[in-house]
């Protein structure tokens, strides 16, 4: 679904493009970094003892899982669950 006036979408991208790229780049990596915060917040809201192994399988669940087979996917998660807690 797209509601916003094609003149809104023009003035926004004409406002996008007279950024630099490292202020486009700055930009993607903090909405990055706020989605990635909520759907954190969402996972721990739902089981609040989720371990710091199970938090990242979910988070690469929910942002990468479509973009991998099932065998891909599955080999990435072994990975993850023997990841050692760093922080």
């Amino acid at each position: 679904m797209n509601d916003t006036p094609p003149q809104l979408t023009a003035k926004m991208e004409e406002m996008l493009r007279e950024k630099s790229p490292s202020a486009r780049l700055l930009m993607g990596c903090s909405m990055f970094d706020l989605s990635k915060q909520l759907v954190e917040s969402s996972l721990r809201r739902e089981n609040p003892n989720t371990s710091y192994n199970e938090m990242l399988k979910e988070l690469f669940l929910r942002f990468y899982g479509n973009d991998f087979n099932s065998a891909q996917r599955e080999k990435i998660l072994r990975h993850l669950s023997g990841l050692a807690h760093s922080k």
